[in-house]
Parts: C-alpha cells; sequence; structure tokens
C-alpha cells in the first residue's frame, strides 16, 4: 500500500488495483493504462460513476488497451515501478486537487489528470471513446454535485505538512539534489511552511536541510511513486 496520506481511501485502492492490473498482465511496469483500469475497478469512486455516466465500459478499455499493446510476451519482473507518464499523472492529480482548494486527492482528480496528461495510453483510449477532458471535467462536478463523496481515513484536519506520515523524530532516508542523488539517513527536527527539517549527520553539503515531504522516506521504506529520484524516467 502506498502511504499517500492526501490520498482519499478509494484513490489509494486505484494505486493497488493498478498494480494489480500490471502484474495480471506479466508487465515490468504500472503505466497509464493500468492506472486507468485501477479507476474503473473502484465502482464506489467518483471516477467510476463520471466514465459510467460517459458510457465507458471497462470491458470496451480493456480491449483497446489490447489492441495498442497487442498480445506481449509474458515477462518476470523482480519489481514493477511506475512509468513517467503515470509519476506525471500523479503530479497533476496533486494540481487538480490545489485548484479545487481540495485537502485530498481522489479518484475524480486522477482521471483528470489522466486525461490532462494526453500523451499516455489511458489519455488516448478516454479521447477515442469521448471522454476528453471537458467531458470528464463536467461529469465528475454532476457526480460530486449529486452527493457522492469520497473520505481519507487518514487525512489530516487541514492542509499542508501535517499530512505527511512522519513526526519530530522520525528515521528518514533524504536524497541529495545533486546527482547521483545519494540517499542519507537523519531524523526529523520540526516542520515549516515550505518542508520537513531533517538533520542528517556526517553530510558534507550540510547537516540539516529542509525536504519537500513528499520526497521524504520513512524507515523502513522503499521508493514511492512520487519521488522524482526514486522513480527512473
Amino acid at each position: 500500500m502506498y502511504p499517500f496520506e492526501r490520498f482519499t481511501d478509494p484513490a489509494k485502492s486505484v494505486l493497488r488495483y493498478a498494480q494489480e492490473e500490471a502484474e495480471r498482465a506479466s508487465h515490468s511496469y504500472i503505466g497509464t493504462e493500468h492506472l486507468l483500469l485501477g479507476l474503473m475497478r473502484v465502482e464506489e469512486g467518483v471516477a467510476a460513476q463520471a466514465l459510467a455516466s460517459l458510457g465507458v465500459e471497462v470491458a470496451e478499455v480493456r480491449r483497446m488497451i489490447v489492441t495498442v499493446l497487442g498480445r506481449q510476451e509474458r515477462v518476470a519482473a523482480s519489481q514493477i515501478i511506475p512509468t513517467s507518464r503515470v509519476k506525471k499523472v500523479i503530479e497533476l492529480a496533486f494540481g487538480e486537487s490545489l485548484r479545487g482548494n481540495r485537502p485530498y486527492v481522489g479518484t475524480g482528480q486522477l482521471v483528470l489528470a489522466l486525461a490532462m496528461e494526453s500523451e499516455g495510453i489511458a489519455a488516448h483510449v478516454l479521447k477515442d471513446l469521448g471522454a476528453d477532458y471537458g467531458k470528464l471535467a463536467n461529469a465528475v462536478a454532476a457526480v460530486e454535485g449529486a452527493g457522492v463523496s469520497e473520505t481519507a481515513s487518514e487525512l489530516a484536519a487541514h492542509r499542508g505538512i501535517a499530512t505527511v506520515p512522519v513526526g519530530a523524530g522520525a528515521r528518514v532516508l533524504v536524497h541529495d539534489p545533486e546527482p547521483p542523488h545519494r540517499l542519507w539517513e537523519g531524523r526529523v527536527t520540526a516542520s515549516g511552511p515550505h518542508g520537513l527539517e531533517v538533520e542528517v549527520p556526517d553530510r558534507p553539503a550540510g547537516v540539516k536541510v529542509t525536504v519537500d515531504p513528499r520526497l521524504i522516506h520513512p524507515v523502513p521504506t522503499g521508493p514511492t511513486l512520487w519521488c522524482r529520484y526514486c522513480i527512473q524516467p
């Protein structure tokens, strides 16, 4: 499960289903097409209901994806990682959340981000099915206007640094911003308006660093979808 504190519960489920879709297809990556299938599998989510209102059906989406990709040879993958396009979609979804003045990212923002990304397989499938960004935005608004909402079980009471799943004293890993982006272990000492303050002993460039919370890795941890240094382009 990805530790996205600002994701609603349905949006977190989408990420799990996207990985399942990649595993089912024996792909070594999570692509936008897997994210779209994940969105449609969360039937109670805003995105799935918006897509349904536009006549987008999961069987047809699967057929179109197979047509685009073909029947690929099964591969054994020790690790399935998201593509750079999926990383961009996640970033766009956060942007949609900010524009809508929301303290969370839901499935509605994810499906809008898929369409906005415009170059991935999912964006092309949606466009071919008549679900471009404009129509999706109207459909999402209609579903939300009808009272459908999503919740984030661990959502903080306000936006900002408090949504990060680590607190003062927590052991974390942080990257150097310069290549090769070495990881350093340190401890969170404080939070501020621009990030978390982390104390990293013996770091030549400075013992204390202020880090974007999206680039923090709690210990123990692994690569995350939104860390630009962990996800290969």
